[in-house]
């Protein structure tokens, strides 16, 4: 598979470095006709890979983040002769348990816990957070590694031991809903209605490439929002956006669910 010719379209830097080492895996499904896996991977991210793979007869895919309707998830990559149903899963989930009474977690808490022990992000699936605990799903070479070194959550004690993926309980998203109208549904006028920011704001954040629509980098502040978008702004959260009818004036009336 030539990394060049099935990469050209995409401008993103990192994600394209992130379709090199699928396309790798790929070739030496190819090569070695063994199976291979990705780290995990946002949606926009795994779908990119899809498309990528969808080009060669010769391989099968599966996706997996552990559950059903995971967010993050890994691709096993396997020759075309092997049966889907015989590719075993070798995710592993994590309960970490702790005392939060004087203290709400948040997900950022866990994730940042765990990247300070020096773990990549690629190799952590879904934090599912629940009120005195949270799961998460990782890569099987990091499991033991994290249940012996993570003791401590944003200063709380913690406990970490495993859990099968059939424990793994879904948690309910908490959100913020907030209305305001905007003249237009360019990115960066939906960004200042969202997160209280003004216009200029908004375009240094998207500049920086702090800002993502539906798990994709946006670059261009004129961008037009669709209805039901996931908006991801780093540093401030994320939403979810649906729009409106027109004001009388014309403005367009936009509803906002803030993650919480």
């Amino acid at each position: 598979m030539e990394k060049l010719r099935l990469t050209s379209h995409i401008k993103d830097i990192e994600l394209k470095n992130k379709m090199y080492k699928v396309i790798d895996k790929a070739n030496s499904c190819l090569k070695n006709y063994d199976i291979k896996a990705t780290e995990f991977l946002n949606p926009f991210e795994v779908k990119n890979a899809i498309d990528i793979l969808n080009s060669e007869s010769d391989l099968k895919y599966k996706v997996d983040g552990g559950y059903k309707n995971a967010e993050r998830q890994l691709i096993y990559i396997f020759p075309y002769y092997i049966e889907e149903e015989d590719i075993e899963s070798d995710l592993r989930a994590i309960q970490i348990e702790g005392n939060f009474k004087f203290k709400s977690i948040s997900h950022r808490d866990y994730l940042g816990a765990l990247l300070n022990l020096g773990i990549k992000r690629e190799k952590i699936g879904d934090i599912l957070i629940h009120e005195n605990f949270c799961q998460v799903v990782v890569s099987e070479d990091i499991c033991d590694f994290i249940i012996i070194n993570l003791d401590k959550v944003s200063r709380n004690k913690v406990k970490v031991k495993e859990i099968t993926v059939k424990d793994i309980i879904q948690s309910e998203q908490n959100f913020k809903e907030i209305s305001f109208t905007v003249s237009s549904l360019r990115v960066d006028s939906i960004i200042s209605g969202v997160y209280n920011l003004s216009r200029n704001e908004s375009v240094k954040l998207i500049k920086g490439e702090r800002v993502h629509i539906d798990y994709e980098k946006i670059i261009s502040p004129s961008r037009e929002i669709k209805s039901n978008s996931l908006i991801s702004v780093r540093g401030y959260g994320r939403a979810i956006v649906e729009v409106g009818d027109l004001t009388k004036k014309g403005r367009t009336k936009v509803k906002a669910k803030i993650i919480l």
